[in-house]
């Protein structure tokens, strides 16, 4: 067997370098991606170590704040206490004087006293042990006589409110040549117990005629107004009617 023929059927690697190249190349290409990734992942673990620490200082931040508060809503009530005490003590205050105020008007007076003491000494007076039933009888029906007859005497004392009324009256004549000063001395001629004549005014009508506009005061017992109306058309010579203007309960 010659060399040339040995050599073929040995087998040998001959494009090894090649594919060692390639090997090398590869690892070189996956170790930069390998550095990449740990670059990167200690980036983020740089990222997140900086956000705990952030974190946690606004968390102190916050416990700060809130202690500030609670000290603040502390005191707040502190002195919503004080208020509250202070309120007490006024109301108890007013609630011993309103006591003091209504022992002192259900107390009797010292005139109730005395009436009851006067009435217990007349009841003693008239028990008369000795004397009969009759007697007794005579004298308690004189002294309520007696004293019905004070009660009607005291009340008759009194003034009665008497009922008046404000009217005022339109006198009209016949016509403008009716002579109103007349006509005013005629109105006031009526005269009666209860009756007394006020102000008085003439008022244009029309055409040159004047009505004379006259008030009075009245006793409604003693005075009406068909009697005022009747005595002053009575005079025929002067007064055409009579209206009532107005009427008014005194």
């Amino acid at each position: 067997m010659s060399l040339a023929e040995a050599l073929m059927q040995e087998r040998v690697w001959t494009d090894r370098y090649r594919y060692e190249a390639a090997m090398c190349s590869e690892q070189a290409r996956l170790a930069g991606a390998i550095i990449t990734v740990a670059t990167a992942t200690s980036g983020l673990v740089g990222e997140i170590a900086r956000a705990r620490e952030q974190i946690q200082e606004s968390l102190k931040g916050e416990k700060r704040g809130v202690a500030v508060q609670s000290d603040e809503f502390f005191s707040r009530l502190d002195s919503l206490e004080k208020r509250f005490d202070c309120l007490l003590k006024v109301v108890t205050k007013i609630e011993s004087r309103l006591d003091a105020i209504e022992k002192q008007s259900t107390a009797p007076s010292a005139a109730d006293t005395e009436d009851k003491k006067e009435a217990e000494a007349d009841d003693d007076d008239d028990v008369n042990l000795f004397g009969s039933d009759s007697e007794e009888d005579e004298e308690a029906l004189k002294q309520k006589a007696d004293r019905v007859a004070a009660y009607a005497a005291k009340k008759g004392k009194k003034p009665t409110l008497i009922a008046k009324s404000m009217i005022i009256l339109d006198v009209k004549p016949w016509d403008d040549e009716t002579d109103m000063v007349e006509l005013e001395k005629r109105v006031r001629t009526v005269a009666t117990d209860g009756l007394l004549w006020g102000a008085s005014k003439l008022v244009a009508v029309g055409y040159g005629i004047k009505k004379l506009q006259i008030s009075c005061v009245v006793e409604d017992d003693k005075v009406g107004t068909d009697f005022l109306e009747e005595t002053i058309t009575a005079f025929e010579d002067f007064v055409q009617s009579v209206d009532i203007a107005a009427f008014n309960k005194l």
